[in-house]
Parts: structure tokens; sequence; C-alpha cells
């Protein structure tokens, strides 16, 4: 008996019901209140067509493995394969629950109440990523809205991957963007493409989850089964789960300079000197007094803590030392053999490019 073919993949959406519905104002035009965004749907522009799609798309992009820098319109499957990539957050999404509620992400208004300031990326896997006070988000960019493109490039029968990391995309705006208010404040952090009125909006978060079951989630890539994520807990679980490769970088390597990572990961030990002083200080106070002055058990006491702070302070200057030189030393290998990859990659570019102009 001959096996089940799987049904062929389609846009998370029935029709251009969205860009249908767009804003006929400049394109540089934003809102600047909630009824700016709910008036004048009926001023309809014409419907983006594929052109318009493909010209939305960035002129370059640049393969991580290989650091090649490659046209987007000469490769636009390689570029979608890596724009949408969730392989780094899939190959640990057994210990995701680690870094985060298997909840929907909050909506943009409620991550402003909480103090969150919107970051933007343009990676996928740090799409909705959170640290300190900080969201990374990736704008929403203009072709996934755009009915054609799903169907030529998204939809293939071989995309299968592709199609569910687009489409958990598309849901995670659909968490984002809930009320007008959402929907103002993504227009003032330029997360949307186009000048979108509300009644459009609404219009198609109705049609795409008429397709996308936004709660089962069996149509989305295994990351949206996640809302927001802390990267600093996804960076220890790198660290560990890949600690000969990932111990010092880990997942996103956040520091520019060893100030700012001696700050981060070494200001509690300003804290423990603090209490160590509090109670010298006590000390000496109490070692004034008649009655501890005397005392054995406190002198024991004094002179036990006097050398378990001095053995402290320099196991901790002794720890601060080690980690500092093994940083300074594995950067400065690191940059060195980088440095020697690149310029033999390169130098090899140039052989086969000279080879080929003498070969035509």
């Amino acid at each position: 008996m001959a096996e089940d073919k799987a049904p062929p993949l389609r846009p998370p959406f029935t029709s251009p019901v969205l860009t249908q519905a767009v804003d006929a104002a400049s394109p540089h035009h934003s809102p600047t209140s909630i009824c700016d965004i709910q008036l004048h749907d009926s001023q309809q522009s014409s419907v983006p067509d594929l052109h318009n799609a493909l010209e939305s798309l960035p002129a370059t992009y640049e393969l991580r493995t290989q650091h090649v820098v490659r046209l987007v319109n000469d490769d636009i499957a390689g570029f979608l394969e890596q724009d949408l990539d969730l392989d780094r957050l899939n190959v640990i999404h057994h210990l995701l629950w680690m870094a985060g509620r298997p909840l929907n992400a909050r909506p943009l208004h409620r991550q402003q109440m909480m103090g969150f300031d919107v970051v933007h990326t343009e990676q996928a896997d740090l799409h909705l990523l959170k640290f300190s006070n900080r969201l990374l988000v990736k704008p929403l960019p203009a072709f996934l809205l755009n009915f054609e493109f799903w169907e030529n490039y998204l939809c293939a029968p071989k995309s299968k991957a592709l199609h569910e990391s687009a489409c958990g995309f598309l849901l995670s705006y659909v968490w984002l963007v809930r009320s007008p208010l959402d929907l103002k404040i993504a227009q003032e952090l330029d997360l949307l493409p186009l000048p979108i009125t509300w009644v459009s909006w609404k219009r198609f978060v109705t049609d795409f989850c008429s397709q996308v079951d936004v709660n089962t989630l069996h149509q989305v890539n295994k990351r949206y089964l996640f809302g927001e994520l802390r990267l600093g807990r996804i960076n220890t679980i790198y660290r560990i789960r890949f600690f000969r490769t990932h111990f010092v970088r880990g997942y996103l390597y956040g520091y520019n300079r060893y100030v700012v990572f001696f700050q981060r990961n070494f200001g509690w030990v300003l804290i423990v000197f603090v209490f160590f002083s509090l109670v010298f200080s006590a000390m000496q106070v109490g070692a004034g007094t008649p009655q501890l002055a005397s005392s054995a058990t406190f002198q024991n006491a004094a002179y036990g803590f006097t050398v378990f702070s001095i053995v402290t302070v320099a196991a901790v200057l002794g720890f601060v030392g080690m980690t500092f030189s093994s940083m300074f030393i594995y950067n400065m290998f690191s940059a060195i053999s980088h440095n020697k990859t690149e310029n033999a990659k390169r130098s090899s570019r140039i052989r086969r490019n000279d080879d080929t102009n003498e070969g035509a």
C-alpha cells in the first residue's frame, strides 16, 4: 500500500488580505495616535506585487560558516535558509525549559510595562531573547507579507522546515501585536514594514489563525513553543552543553571590552568585600571592650576570620587573574588563527578567479 503523501505547503493566509488594505500614505508616515491607525481604512493602495517584495530584500548577506558575501537576489533560497535559521535553538530544545516557560510572548505594551527596551536584530535565532532590561526583536520583513513570495520561495515541497520557521515568525507578531496600542508601538519602533491600519492587521490575524492553529502550534518551528527566552541562561546552557567549542563565547558573546565582562560577572565580589569590611569593623570595636578583649573564644574567632578573609581575597584575585589571562590568550590565538584562515581563503579565491579569467 502506497504511503500517503504529505499535503502541499501553502501560505499561512488565504489571500493578500493585509496588503490590500495598506494605508495609502507616504511610506515614511507614522501614525501619531490610535485613532490614526483605525481611521481611513478605505484609502487603499495597490497590492504590492512580487517585484516589490523582491525589492524589499537586503542587498547582500554573509554565509556565517564561510564568511563569504553574496548578493541576495542571486541566492534567495540560501538567504532565506540563513535568515530564518533556528538550528542553534532547536539543538537545545529539550533544555529550553531552563530559559523560559512554554507560553506565548507578551504583547508590546506589556513589554514596555515591564521595563523592557526593544533592540533590533536581524537574526531569527535571537528574536524574542531577553537580557537585563532589553528584548531582542527581529523586524517583520515585507516579503513575508506577500502571498506570491510565499508561493514561490517558502512553499516548495522540500522547504517544510523553512515554511515552519516562517510561520512561527509570523506567529510571534500575532503575539506581539494584539491591540491598536501594540500596533502603534510596533510602528513607532519600526518593527513593521508598512503603514498598516488596525482594521487591516486585525483582518490579517483572523486569516492567519484560520490557517495556522495558534494553540496546538504543530505547524510552526518548535522554537515557537516558547515565547521570550533568557539569553543569559541560553549562554550558560551552551557553555556547559558544548564545553569544548562554546565555553568562552557561549550562545551570543556580548562583551566588546574586558571591563564590561568583569563588571557583569564579578560585581558580586565588591559586595562580599563590603560585608567583610563591616565584620572587621565590628571586631575592632569588640576588641576594644573589656568583655571581648579578654574572651579567648572571640580572639580565636577573630583570628580564624582574619585568616579566612586573607585566603579568600588571594583566591578571588588569583581566579580573576587566571580568568583574564585565559581570555586574553584565547582571544589572541583565536584572532591570529582567524586572520591566517581568512587570508588563506582570500588568496585561494583570488587564484580561482585568476584561473577562471585565464581560461575565459
